[in-house]
């Protein structure tokens, strides 16, 4: 039984990096579940035993995607010597995840923006991230109160704080990505934003 498992979890992931790296190449449409089935050498028919449908092994790449991001903020803050230093952390994590991003090919970018399926594919999934997030933010915030680090927050409003600050990185990595070529010292622009957002722009 556990080796069934464990060959069953081997499959899994090799049909989702499998298919991460055909969808970034060629798009959702253009990729089809026997080119999935050919890159991985097995039959088509054994790609149904573990997801029913194309768009199954679409959100399972994603959720691959937001797990390994997850993985990279937590090995990232677990070196983090202060709340501030790890707010910094996630921040660089989120924006070097977006540049990844960013570098899909236009054909996914375009089926993504068309197919209701996948919009809704990602409208779900975003709204996990930012319910992951801000509770990650969250518990960064509650113990820089705890510790001093941070001036006091009402509990009922460190909700509301992490939530803003996950919505004002999101709405930050596009303009800085885009500085970036003028300025590639993207690390210290990071550092400047994290300043202003804990310790405000007063003297």
């Amino acid at each position: 039984m556990t080796e069934t498992l464990q060959r069953d979890e081997i499959v899994v992931r090799d049909i989702i990096e499998t298919a991460r790296v055909l969808f970034k190449q060629s798009g959702f449409k253009k990729t089809t579940m026997g080119d999935i089935a050919r890159s991985l050498g097995k039959a088509k028919s054994s790609l149904y035993y573990y997801y029913p449908s194309k768009e199954d092994i679409f959100e399972a790449v994603l959720h691959a995607e937001m797990d390994e991001l997850l993985d990279q903020i937590h090995q990232s803050i677990s070196h983090a010597t202060s709340s501030k230093e790890k707010l910094t952390m996630y921040c660089r994590c989120r924006l070097i995840k977006l540049n990844e991003l960013c570098n899909l090919s236009d054909a996914l970018k375009s089926d993504i923006g068309e197919l209701h399926d996948l919009h809704c594919i990602m409208t779900d999934l975003k709204h996990q991230f930012d319910t992951t997030h801000v509770g990650l933010v969250r518990e960064i915030l509650e113990e820089g109160v705890s510790n001093g680090e941070f001036k006091k927050i009402n509990k009922d409003n460190i909700e509301l704080v992490a939530y803003l600050m996950v919505s004002s990185f999101r709405g930050l990595a596009v303009p800085l990505m885009v500085s970036q070529s003028q300025s590639p010292r993207l690390d210290l622009q990071i550092d400047s934003i994290v300043d202003i957002m804990v310790e405000g722009i007063g003297r």
